[in-house]
């Protein structure tokens, strides 16, 4: 049942050098549905994660699978989503 999947709006800003188009690596697909901009320097992620579970699986996936510091990483939570939101 699909319409009962919420979510959670994170944005992702980058300040480094070494940018990686996420999508690119499959492990960050666990984080849930990624969008980029054209440099790589901010992500919007769709995730069913909360708070916490993000940022530990962010950090992780970061320091494991690409060059970027997780101190040059900066996550803002936005607002929940799902089809009864807009009731």
């Amino acid at each position: 049942m699909a319409f009962l999947l919420w979510y959670t709006n994170y944005f992702v800003d980058i300040n480094s050098d070494k940018l990686i188009d996420p999508k690119k690596i499959d492990a960050f697909e666990k984080l849930g549905d990624i969008f980029t901009n054209g440099d790589f320097s901010s992500w919007h992620v769709k995730s069913q994660l909360d708070e916490e579970d993000f940022n530990r699986h962010l950090n992780k996936l970061i320091s494991e699978h690409t060059e970027i510091s997780p101190d040059d990483v900066t996550v803002t939570k936005g607002i929940d989503g799902g089809p009864l939101k807009m009731l």
